[in-house]
């Protein structure tokens, strides 16, 4: 995979994961479970994550410098939103709440890493 692609799917997680943030800045977990759209754009957005991160951990090798785990995070291509399961939320949260801001900056970082080599 050429750098620039790998740039555009380093880039796609970061903004996926900014949009996530900034969808559920200030709410706790209860909040969260409650406001169905908040949901919804929260999966669709880990979607595009996982998919951005699917296609570097198939396409490419090891990108210096990326601690995360492309093909955990890739996982997430597959995320659903289910109004009726609504099950999973808890694992998605913690992710949220714990992982998403490191791997964003990771991700940036590894952009910018690619843009000087």
């Amino acid at each position: 995979m050429k750098k620039e692609e790998q740039q555009v799917h380093l880039n796609n997680i970061a903004t996926g994961i900014a949009a996530i943030e900034n969808e559920v800045v200030g709410m706790r977990y209860d909040e969260f479970v409650k406001e169905e759209q908040v949901k919804e754009s929260v999966y669709a957005n880990l979607q595009m994550v996982g998919r951005a991160a699917y296609e570097l951990a198939t396409a490419t090798d090891d990108i210096i410098g990326l601690s995360f785990d492309t093909d955990v995070l890739a996982e997430f291509r597959n995320a659903r939103f289910n109004q009726v399961a609504e099950t999973g939320h808890q694992q998605v949260w913690s992710v949220i709440s714990n992982d998403l801001d490191t791997i964003r900056t990771e991700a940036l970082q590894a952009s910018a890493r690619l843009g000087r080599s």
